[in-house]
């Protein structure tokens, strides 16, 4: 038994490690830029309008708070004329100007010259830009180059910038040494380097250590640090806390309501099956189980909250249980305001919930054990309630294991319609806006309570029935 936990626990291990790489490596190749995103949250004078230098500035100093300018994992493999330090680059768009330079050229420390030089450029002429046309002209041409992957748009654009330069001969005195240092790197770059080494060649193999940001996130997940939402600034983690303790609220009596009434009438059900009450009964679960939830939602708050036909509860929201002056008359708002969407989510349920625990009465009273019983003149309904209900009940362990996840992922239509704010919602809502600090926490949490729940289920199953302990030994 010992054994068998410790191997799942390795391989729940491994899983959610194999997840979480997934989930960080997907972050990384959506479009956009992860470090604009918190510029406005770091840095709210950041503007557009800035000059160039000033812009580059404030890109680096988030990047470097966030950590998110260091290598993307313990590793990389890279083509062998490519430097180990390209993730020191920022922003991205010299970054992949830079990159984009050396694959064309191979030749990487012209490229890494000329990179210097357009920087260099940029701090002795970018902070006169406000007071002086001259400077703004070169730090605007200085940019300009830096954004260009194409080779041959590099070109256009320092050609541009020489013939504005030549045309006034006081900024041609000036800026002649620097410009005539980028030429000569744009010659270098402009003539593919042919003759690489097979060191150069053979890919390379760099690592980095702990110091990556794949390590940084993770041990932030595990150590619980605090996490900066993309969205309002706010805390990631208080957020996702908010929004769990509805979901829980709403899925946990959802699934309470379901499991007792679906056990209650699979088990009557089971023992009545074929009559015309069980058949109506039959059909009307199923016809729930059928209608979408959004339909079903819709049709509850049409006849007992518009006041078409009834207004009996309210049709959404939580209403002012925080102006309750006590605890009974806050949870009674919180009964009135939740009562329609546990509903919902209930009754959809009540079908495969019964019709599970049915399948699994019926299959008991044709077991030999309930003949022998029958055979020394025990009732029916004590071989019901003291046999056959306690052994139809080890599948229902499954089904409950296996919608533990359920409870903490959120209902996101029953949500939106009943303006509860739950999980769900929180999730559609940061990945429509690309919060990740948001997404990615509640991805790692429902993965781990999903691997541990089946963990759970294995152990309470080999514990409840003697006979899994036999066959899994």
């Amino acid at each position: 038994m010992f054994r068998s936990l410790l191997r799942r626990f390795v391989q729940a291990f491994l899983l959610l490690g194999i997840i979480s790489l997934l989930g960080f490596g997907l972050s990384k190749l959506v479009p956009g830029d992860e470090i604009l995103d918190y510029l406005s949250i770091d840095d709210p004078r950041y503007s557009s309008a800035s000059n160039p230098l000033a812009q580059r500035k404030a890109y680096a100093a988030v990047a470097a708070k966030r950590g998110l300018d260091k290598p993307l994992f313990y590793f990389s493999v890279r083509p062998g004329y490519f430097p180990d330090s390209l993730f020191h680059i920022v922003p991205e768009s010299d970054r992949q100007s830079l990159k984009n330079w050396i694959r064309r050229s191979k030749q990487k420390d012209a490229a890494l010259h000329l990179y210097r030089d357009l920087r260099n450029g940029l701090a002795r002429t970018c902070p006169d830009s406000e007071s002086s046309n001259h400077s703004n002209l070169m730090c605007e041409g200085f940019s300009e180059m830096l954004q260009q992957p194409n080779l041959f748009e590099l070109q256009h654009a320092y050609l541009r910038l020489k013939n504005d330069v030549a045309a006034d001969s006081m900024l041609s005195a000036q800026w002649e040494g620097l410009l005539t240092t980028c030429r000569s790197d744009l010659d270098a770059l402009m003539s593919p380097n042919k003759h690489l080494s097979v060191r150069e060649w053979l890919p390379a193999f760099s690592w980095y250590g702990t110091d990556n940001q794949y390590h940084q996130w993770i041990t932030g997940l595990v150590s619980v640090q605090p996490l900066t939402s993309l969205i309002d600034g706010r805390d990631a983690l208080k957020k996702i806390w908010e929004a769990l303790k509805w979901t829980l609220m709403l899925n946990g009596w959802a699934f309470i309501l379901a499991i007792v009434l679906g056990m209650s009438i699979g088990v009557w059900a089971g023992t009545n099956d074929g009559r015309k009450l069980e058949k109506l009964i039959n059909i009307i679960l199923f016809a729930l189980f059928a209608l979408p939830s959004f339909w079903l939602a819709t049709l509850m708050i049409y006849f007992l909250s518009s006041g078409e036909w009834l207004s009996v509860f309210p049709s959404g929201g939580l209403g002012a249980y925080r102006d309750a002056t006590n605890i009974f008359q806050r949870w009674g708002i919180l009964f009135t305001h939740l009562t329609l969407p546990v509903l919902c989510l209930a009754l959809g349920a009540l079908a495969y919930v019964s019709r599970q625990m049915k399948q699994s009465v019926q299959h008991q009273w044709i077991q030999p054990y309930v003949f022998s019983l029958r055979s020394q003149g025990i009732s029916e309904k004590t071989i019901l309630r003291k046999h056959v209900v306690k052994n139809a009940l080890f599948p229902m362990i499954t089904l409950i294991g296996g919608s533990l996840p359920a409870l903490l992922s959120g209902s996101l239509i029953v949500e939106v319609i009943f303006s509860i704010p739950g999980m769900g919602r929180l999730l559609f809502s940061s990945l429509m806006a690309r919060d990740w600090p948001v997404v990615f926490p509640i991805l790692m949490m429902v993965a781990t309570i999903t691997v541990l729940s089946y963990i759970i289920t294995d152990v309470v199953y080999k514990w409840a029935d003697p006979r899994v302990k036999t066959l899994g030994s």
